[in-house]
């Protein structure tokens, strides 16, 4: 039982520590990536913008040109088919913009890329940034889970001792 004990112990503690660890990186300044003209020096046609990981946290797109621009979001398949045979399909899209900022949500965990057509009349300059603020919900939640279903462990493993230690109080009692 004292191994049992000692491992949940252990595993509430790394609850907790990922728990600390998941509220200190939402605390801390926002992450801010950036992306324009002078990563790919493309001023007309597609562009598609290096990949990042994107955790399920709320963020911001601020899209800013001096002409109108189509800014999409791609997911990794996206990607993928866009680099196959030039389908698209955006997880985020925002057609005919040129200055404006939009509040999103990503709903989970993984990698994306930004594609951007740059009108052919005209050479343009685009700056995009991604602003990520808010808990990173699946941390959250795996830490609160661990928490939970160590101490609901930890509460029945401190009944059975409870009744261990009743039953071996009785016989010492019944023996004197």
């Amino acid at each position: 039982m004292r191994r049992t004990s000692r491992f949940f112990v252990v595993v509430f503690l790394i609850g907790i520590s990922l728990l600390i660890v998941t509220a200190l990186r939402t605390n801390s300044s926002p992450h801010i990536m950036s992306f324009g003209n002078e990563e790919k020096g493309a001023t007309s046609g597609w562009a598609l913008y290096s990949g990042f990981i994107m955790f399920p946290r709320d963020f911001t797109v601020d899209i800013r040109a001096n002409n109108t621009v189509k800014v999409y979001i791609l997911d990794e398949s996206a990607v993928r088919q866009w680099n196959a045979d030039k389908t698209l399909k955006a997880a985020w899209t925002y057609e005919d913009i040129q200055q404006s900022s939009f509040n999103e949500h990503a709903d989970y965990r993984g990698a994306y890329a930004i594609l951007a057509y740059l009108p052919a009349n005209a050479t343009t300059a685009i700056k995009i940034t991604l602003t990520f603020s808010g808990f990173e919900k699946d941390l959250l939640a795996a830490s609160v889970s661990l928490i939970a279903i160590d101490i609901l462990a930890l509460n029945v493993i401190l009944l059975i001792n409870r009744r261990k230690n009743k039953k071996l109080a009785s016989k010492l009692s019944k023996k004197e």
